[in-house]
């Protein structure tokens, strides 16, 4: 390298040698620069190792330019993308931000070790190390502004700094980066703001054919955009920051949302719009040439990614092994081991229980649920804040839906395909087509696979979890599945619901709350009844409900909801079978005598249900009390 005030290499200048041995000089000059420019001693001053920047902003899709949306308004990202990696099929795993967080900063699906339920707490698996934690024993500054929301506690040296004040510039002198920036201008809670003047034209807005086509939707859809826009002026200040700083050429960026779209049937579903995320990934010229076969600046990738490859992708990126046990891939790893699949999770959102599970391939999406008979559009307290939300629901309760808007609104079939490539917005079910069969059973064998292969705890019962029982985890993922073939096969459900297994009882008692055995088989009905005395109180939860809806007479119906109620109030009750009780109660409705009973006692014991948990878990049971008031009858 050449020193300041010193011409290079001078000793070789042919210039300052006689004319007749020029030539002979120049190719040996020729030569000793070929050499230093191998040994690196004439490349421009770069990192050994690049900075790595994270620009990401909350519960936004693919509604950008540059993703080919004509009403969006998106200039930074749109040029950005002219000089970057646009990945066109990027999921977020989960469909909410607490998983999808834990998701992309673990290297791991949170389903594996309990941490998939939206604002859980739980450990991370013995030896588990997050992103910045592996950054940081390399060298790197890393610092966090500001959202974390993971479902774990956090590391105590997981970062340098984490706080409105975080940044990359407070990093000593010469040392490599990991930053992270967050927006939450596009968060769900912004984009419902009344009384509001949007700048995008709603009569323009892309309302989707699953929700009805009405002025508050488009209002809501037009705000959503607007609040897109604000977002994209806040990256390009981080862009122009970082370039200000001439760091352009040594920093990796890349630009995120954390899940799909904040409306309803987006956020929380395991749909392309809840799933789908825009990224797009920048990598300077000094640190892409070992990934030219794929990296092209201002091309597009069709590559099936995920939040799940982040950590390996950052890793090969700053060329730092990779420590085992993780279940993603690099973004750039060669063609013969990229993913051929993407999976999907969603388990208990906020106050609300639920499970599915979702795996797409090139073309196709299939969905599981694994409990069918709650409708997607459950009433869950911060998702019906929205106008979308509240107006979708008046005109589904007032007949003014077509046969798509319903869905929402309705019980869930037990298995979705869809055609992705001619159904973008996944309306007509495949599922029962004949002639895709055979894919659909290949889609699902894939699903129950890598359920299996990961121990995917979401087929526990929550309780479990939190007590770290997870020995019987295959058994349940089994019996969860089961369950399915259990709705119309009465005898498949006797034989679950008789079982000398809690896990196969349990899933049983799903399974007959969305059955219709109970009437058309006596013994179904008899046997369910003996269960509302079952050890477990979470198979007691699950029968109850279900003979409570349906059972042969009156004072049965009648001493179900007894006994969902003294689950719901038991000091002794677990939170989880409390929880279970008390979404079966929402749903069945109470009277305003038992509501006001049911307030009364958590006013004075809700500290002492919760006092075992972290402060994650503190706020659902309120919210399942007020709905149970505010719907009395």
């Amino acid at each position: 390298m050449q020193v300041p005030g010193k011409p290079m290499l001078g000793w070789l200048d042919p210039y300052r040698l006689a004319p007749r041995n020029r030539r002979i000089q120049t190719t040996l000059f020729i030569l000793v620069v070929l050499l230093e420019v191998v040994s690196g001693r004439l490349v421009a001053q770069t990192p050994e190792r690049p900075n790595v920047l994270w620009i990401t902003c909350e519960d936004t899709g693919p509604q950008l330019g540059c993703y080919n949306d004509p009403y969006a308004k998106t200039p930074n990202l749109d040029a950005f993308a002219q000089s970057a990696l646009k990945f066109t099929r990027c999921w977020s795993n989960a469909p909410v931000c607490a998983p999808a967080r834990t998701t992309l900063i673990s290297g791991l699906y949170p389903t594996s070790f309990g941490a998939q339920h939206m604002r859980s707490s739980v450990r991370l698996p013995e030896g588990a190390q997050t992103l910045p934690e592996i950054l940081s024993k390399a060298g790197y500054y890393c610092s966090n502004n500001s959202k974390e929301d993971y479902n774990f506690p956090k590391p105590s040296r997981m970062w340098n700094d984490s706080s409105n004040k975080a940044h990359w510039k407070n990093r000593q002198s010469g040392q490599p980066f990991f930053s992270v920036f967050n927006s939450t201008l596009t968060h769900e809670g912004q984009i419902r703001k009344r009384p509001y003047s949007p700048k995008h034209d709603p009569k323009l807005a892309p309302v989707p054919p699953y929700q009805p086509d009405d002025e508050q939707v488009r209002l809501d859809w037009a705000q959503y955009y607007d609040r897109i826009t604000e977002m994209d002026a806040w990256v390009g200040k981080q862009l122009q920051d970082l370039k200000d700083a001439g760091l352009e050429e040594s920093t990796i960026v890349f630009f995120f949302g954390d899940h799909g779209c904040g409306l309803p049937r987006g956020k929380r579903w395991l749909y392309q719009s809840g799933l789908h995320v825009p990224m797009i990934v920048h990598v300077p010229k000094a640190f892409a040439g070992r990934f030219e076969a794929i990296y092209q600046p201002g091309a597009s990738s069709d590559r099936l990614v995920a939040f799940v490859d982040l950590l390996p992708t950052v890793l090969d990126l700053c060329q730092i092994p990779l420590p085992q046990g993780l279940h993603g891939r690099s973004f750039f790893a060669p063609d013969d081991s990229r993913n051929h699949h993407l999976f999907g999770f969603r388990d208990r959102m906020d106050e609300r229980i639920d499970s599915s599970r979702a795996i797409r391939s090139d073309r196709y999406l299939y969905i599981r649920n694994f409990m069918p008979d709650r409708p997607q559009g459950s009433y869950l307290n911060y998702m019906f804040q929205t106008p979308t939300t509240r107006v979708w629901k008046e005109k589904f309760d007032q007949g003014l839906l077509n046969s798509v808007q319903r869905v929402f609104w309705e019980p869930k079939a037990i298995e979705e395909l869809y055609d992705l490539q001619n159904d973008p917005h996944q309306i007509a079910n495949l599922a029962s087509e004949p002639t895709l069969a055979s894919l659909r059973q290949e889609l699902a064998d894939s699903l129950q696979s890598k359920m299996i292969e990961l121990r995917d705890t979401g087929s526990l019962p929550e309780d479990w979890i939190l007590n770290e029982d997870l020995a019987d985890t295959e058994l349940a993922i089994r019996a969860a599945w089961r369950s399915g073939q259990a709705q119309s096969d009465p005898m498949e459900l006797l034989t679950m619901l008789q079982s000398s297994h809690v896990l196969e009882r349990y899933w049983g008692a799903i399974a007959l709350r969305a059955s219709k055995a109970m009437g058309a088989e006596p013994k179904v009905a008899d046997l369910a009844q003996g269960l509302l005395n079952d050890p477990s109180l979470v198979v007691r939860a699950a029968v109850a409900e279900s003979l409570a809806r349906q059972g042969p007479s009156k004072q049965v119906q009648d001493n179900s909801m007894e006994i969902l109620t003294e689950i719901s109030l038991q000091e002794e009750a677990p939170w989880g079978a409390r929880m279970l009780a008390l979404n079966a109660l929402c749903d069945l409705g109470v009277s305003s005598e038992l509501a006001a009973a049911i307030q009364e006692v958590f006013d004075a014991n809700a500290k002492s249900w919760n006092s075992t948990l972290p402060e994650r878990y503190s706020e659902y049971l309120a919210r399942l009390v007020d709905r149970l008031v505010e719907t009395a009858k």
